[in-house]
C-alpha cells in the first residue's frame, strides 16, 4: 500500500522516500521551502528542512507528487467545512487519493494531524526510523544444545548461523547461561581474544568485564576499522584507548590522532567562546573531560600531548589532513556526526592506519541534525558491517557505578 508523507515526517526522516512507494502532497513543498527561510523556526529544524529538500532532489525518482488543486480546497472547506490549512490540504490530498485512485496511508507524527486523518476516514500510522530497520549489533545470540554445539565445533567452516563477516556468535544453552563467544572471519568460526592488558598509561591489567566488552577488545586489536557503541558507562571510550596505548607502547603506532566534534550536550547552555590555543580550549572541550578521567589527571595527558603520542584535532579542521600509516585514528563521542561530516574524516585514513570510532547514537546524540538515518556513525556502519575489515559491537551493559546503570533507565 502507497502512503502519503506528512511534512513533519519528512523533516525528520527524509530517507523514508527511499523506501518506495511514497507520495508526496505539492503542498509539502511549500512548506519546506516557507520553513528554510523562517525566522520563527529553529536553526534545528531550518537545517532539516534544508537536508529533507536535499534529500528529495536527489531522489525524485523515489517519489510521486500529488498536485494540490481547487478540488482539494473545496474537500477541506465544503465537504469537511473545515479551514484551508497546509495540514488540511495534505490530508485533504491523501482523502482524495484513497477514495479516487487507490487506498493509501497516511503517515504522520502528529497527533492532531492522525486524529484529523481519521476524521476523513484515512489509515494513518506514525513513522520511526528505527522501528523500521533490523538493528545490526556485531553479534548474535543462539541457544544451543550440547549436541548443536558439538556440531558447531566439529563444522567451524560451515556458516550455519549465517553470522556476516566479523561478526561474533554467542552462545547460551538453554538456561540463558552464556557458554562461548565465537566469530565468523569469512571462513572458519575462530575464537576470540580474552586475555588481559597492561599498559603504562593505565596501570594495572585491564580484562573484559562482560562477553561484550570481550568481543569488543577482540575487534579493537584485530579490525582495521572498529566501532562500538553503548550507553554512558559501558566502557566504550575506556576499552578504546586501552588498546591503543597498548598498541603504541607496544610500537605497533607512533600516535593517537582523536578527532572530536566540540557540539555541547543537548539542552545545555551554551558558555560562550573559551579562551587559549586550539589545545587550550579542546582541553576545556568534553573531549579533555573525557581524557583526564580516563588518564587519572591532566598532568598525564599533558605529558603525553608534549611527547606527541596524543594529537587532539578538530573535526572543523579535519578537512586537509591525513592519518598516517603509523597512526591510529580515535573518533569520539562519534553519534554527534553527520555521514557527511563522518565521510570527510575517515577518508582522511591512508592504508596502514588503525581507525577506532565510539558513541551512543541510541540516547546521546546532541543535534536533531545527527539523528535517525542521518546519523554519520549509524549510517558507517550500516555501510561497513560485512566488510573484512570492519568490526563492530554494542556493549549492553553500564560499568560505572550503580548510580549510572540506574539512571540509565531515565
Amino acid at each position: 500500500m502507497k502512503r502519503v508523507l506528512d511534512t513533519n515526517v519528512l523533516i525528520r526522516f527524509p530517507e523514508i522516500v527511499l523506501d518506495g512507494d511514497c507520495i508526496i502532497p505539492s503542498t509539502v513543498f511549500s512548506e519546506l521551502e516557507s520553513i528554510k527561510s523562517s525566522g520563527k523556526k529553529s536553526e534545528e529544524v531550518r537545517y532539516q528542512a534544508r537536508m529533507a529538500t536535499r534529500i528529495l532532489e536527489e531522489n525524485s525518482d523515489s517519489y510521486e507528487i500529488f498536485v494540490v488543486d481547487n478540488s482539494i480546497y473545496d474537500i477541506v472547506s465544503v465537504d469537511f467545512k473545515l479551514p484551508i490549512t497546509p495540514d488540511n490540504l495534505i490530508i485533504g490530498s491523501a482523502f482524495k487519493i484513497s477514495r479516487d485512485i487507490e487506498e493509501v496511508t497516511f503517515i504522520t507524527n502528529d497527533l492532531l494531524a492522525r486524529q484529523m486523518g481519521r476524521v476523513f476516514g484515512l489509515i494513518v500510522e506514525g513513522y520511526n526510523s528505527e522501528t523500521n530497520v533490523e538493528e545490526y549489533k556485531g553479534f548474535k545470540v543462539e541457544i544451543l544444545s550440547d549436541n548443536d554445539m558439538a556440531k558447531l565445533y566439529e563444522n567451524t567452516a560451515e556458516n550455519t548461523y549465517d553470522c556476516l563477516i566479523n561478526e561474533y556468535l554467542v552462545i547460551e544453552d538453554f538456561e540463558g547461561v552464556q557458554k562461548d563467544v565465537l566469530k565468523w572471519n569469512g571462513e572458519h568460526y575462530v575464537p576470540i581474544f580474552n586475555k588481559s592488558i597492561k599498559t603504562m598509561s593505565f596501570g594495572d591489567k585491564i580484562k573484559a568485564k562482560d562477553i561484550y566488552q570481550q568481543m569488543a577488545i577482540d575487534s579493537l586489536f584485530s579490525n582495521t576499522i572498529s566501532a562500538l557503541s553503548g550507553h554512558a558507562g559501558s566502557g566504550k571510550s575506556l576499552l578504546s584507548l586501552v588498546v591503543a596505548m597498548n598498541l603504541i607502547e607496544s610500537g605497533k603506532y607512533d600516535r593517537l590522532v582523536i578527532l572530536f566534534n566540540p557540539s555541547k550536550a543537548k539542552g545545555a547552555e551554551d558558555m560562550g567562546f573559551y579562551s587559549g590555543s586550539a589545545l587550550d580550549k579542546a582541553m576545556q572541550n568534553s573531549i579533555g573531560q573525557i581524557l583526564t578521567t580516563k588518564f587519572g589527571d591532566r598532568f598525564a595527558v599533558d605529558v603525553m600531548l608534549q611527547q606527541g603520542k596524543i594529537k587532539l584535532v578538530s573535526m572543523a579542521d579535519a578537512r586537509g589532513m591525513e592519518i598516517n600509516d603509523n597512526e591510529i585514528l580515535y573518533i569520539t563521542e562519534c553519534q554527534n556526526t553527520s555521514a557527511e561530516l563522518l565521510k570527510l574524516c575517515l577518508t582522511r585514513v591512508s592504508h596502514g592506519a588503525k581507525v577506532i570510532i565510539e558513541g551512543d547514537y541510541d540516547t546521546q546524540v546532541d543535534s536533531y541534525a545527527f539523528e535517525g538515518n542521518k546519523n554519520g556513525m549509524k549510517r558507517a556502519i550500516e555501510i561497513l558491517k560485512g566488510e573484512d575489515i570492519f568490526g563492530f559491537v554494542e556493549l549492553q551493559n553500564v560499568w560505572r557505578s550503580k548510580i549510572a546503570s540506574l539512571v540509565d533507565k531515565m
